[in-house]
């Protein structure tokens, strides 16, 4: 029979196992970084630099300022903490982590690029031998890459508005869902650096990429064919991943848990019965919403903590997990047309207390050396319900106006973010 646990017992729970639950270091160093990956096990990867590359906000959420050279040497030198792959999004991820996909990798690659050019498939996998072919010769990027290859393939239309990938990006990413090429590190204008895994990640062996007819089961190439996403039957591997993601959310439902490394449903309801039944998982019911909370998860008394958060930082990327513990209903907006954004382009959550209290919309203007923010408060701030387990920080509000020392702890982490950024002044609209 599942465990009751209260709304407020599970957020604090949720927090303390992301890492917000504890006070910042005085001093953030190369050890405190691994720290916090060791906690999340993941960092998003995103292109939107609106106040920064999202990979390096999670640890300044947690840790307040740190070197960002420190965190770009751990993972892109030797030996590295994290990798990139397809964990979650695109994220750095421990390379024990990344080893637990190998059972899905095939899966994918057939997937998603083995009928991606059927009428020129013969072309595409010698387009792809003679990329690895370059690789063994030297890291590059896509365009780099394909100056040493000549592959007489024709372009692909580039009329769509988004993402409008080359022939040669279009198999390096081939190579890359298969495990066969890696991602040594981002250069300035964020373009991947492709490399062999026996450069980036040496423990990690890479996988035989087999390519073969259409008819072939066993091909690494395969066309006309539609296959589901899976681990590909390896029960430990989902189960590994599973166990990562539950240390890292506290407690979860079936749905978040599965989210996390992006398993199905179904993966993730066997890995958490077989858990569950080894004692690591434990059945709760919160809100009415049947959940696990992992067997040695934190559950605070109270919690105070203060942060800005990115909007693809693990506590808040899952939007129904928010929506469900905090009861905050999020969209970042930077897929939104101008007119029908609501909170701004580039919003940030701002975890006060126990709760989420306002939307953020920050952007970081370099030329003139300005961090600009407008908050746009929750009904929980001026209710005066964000402090520690649910204590209001100074009593609520009987004009419905927010609280002086939210709006306080708000401008300090903003300033905060700005000396880290770099940035001389902060323009901000707190009220």
């Amino acid at each position: 029979m599942a465990q009751t646990m209260s709304p407020e017992a599970a957020r604090r729970c949720a927090l303390a196992a992301s890492g917000l639950a504890g006070p910042r270091p005085r001093t953030a160093d190369a050890r405190s970084l691994r720290r916090v990956f060791d906690t999340l096990r993941l960092s998003q990867v995103d292109s939107v630099s609106r106040v920064v590359r999202s990979h390096y906000l999670p640890f300044f959420s947690r840790l307040g300022a740190y070197p960002q050279p420190t965190l770009d040497r751990l993972l892109g030198q030797a030996p590295r903490m994290g990798v990139e792959y397809w964990a979650h999004a695109a994220a750095y991820a421990h390379p024990s982590t990344v080893a637990m996909f190998d059972g899905r990798r095939a899966d994918w690659y057939r997937h998603d690029y083995g009928q991606a050019d059927p009428e020129h498939g013969a072309a595409f996998a010698r387009l792809m031998r003679e990329l690895l072919a370059a690789l063994a010769e030297g890291p590059g990027t896509a365009r780099e890459l394909a100056a040493r290859v000549e592959h007489g393939l024709p372009e692909r239309r580039r009329d769509h508005w988004g993402w409008n990938p080359t022939r040669t990006k279009s198999a390096l990413e081939a190579l890359f869902a298969a495990g066969s090429a890696s991602v040594a590190r981002r250069n300035q204008h964020f373009e991947k650096v492709f490399a062999l895994p026996a450069d980036v990640h040496p423990d990690l062996p890479a996988p035989e990429l087999r390519f073969g007819p259409p008819d072939d089961p066993q091909a690494g190439m395969r066309t006309g064919v539609r296959l589901p996403r899976g681990i590909g039957g390896r029960s430990n591997d989902a189960q590994g991943l599973i166990r990562q993601a539950a240390a890292a959310l506290g407690v979860a439902s079936l749905d978040c848990l599965a989210d996390y490394f992006r398993l199905t449903v179904a993966e993730a309801r066997r890995a958490a019965h077989a858990l569950t039944a080894a004692g690591e998982l434990i059945p709760v019911e919160v809100a009415g919403r049947e959940a696990f909370r992992w067997l040695a998860a934190r559950v605070p008394r109270a919690v105070d903590a203060c942060a800005l958060l990115a909007p693809f930082d693990p506590l808040v990327f899952n939007r129904r997990r928010i929506a469900w513990l905090f009861g905050f209903d999020y969209r970042i907006s930077i897929y939104t047309p101008a007119h029908l954004r609501e909170h701004g382009y580039y919003v940030m959550p701002f975890l006060c207390g126990e709760r989420l209290v306002a939307r953020v919309d920050a952007v970081a203007d370099r030329a003139a050396g300005t961090l600009s923010a407008r908050a746009h408060w929750e009904p929980c701030a001026r209710a005066g319900e964000a402090g520690p387990a649910g204590r209001a920080p100074t009593g609520p509000s009987a004009s419905g106006a927010v609280p002086a020392r939210l709006r306080a702890r708000l401008s300090a982490e903003l300033e905060e973010l700005a000396r880290w950024l770099g940035l001389g002044r902060v323009q901000s609209t707190l009220s």
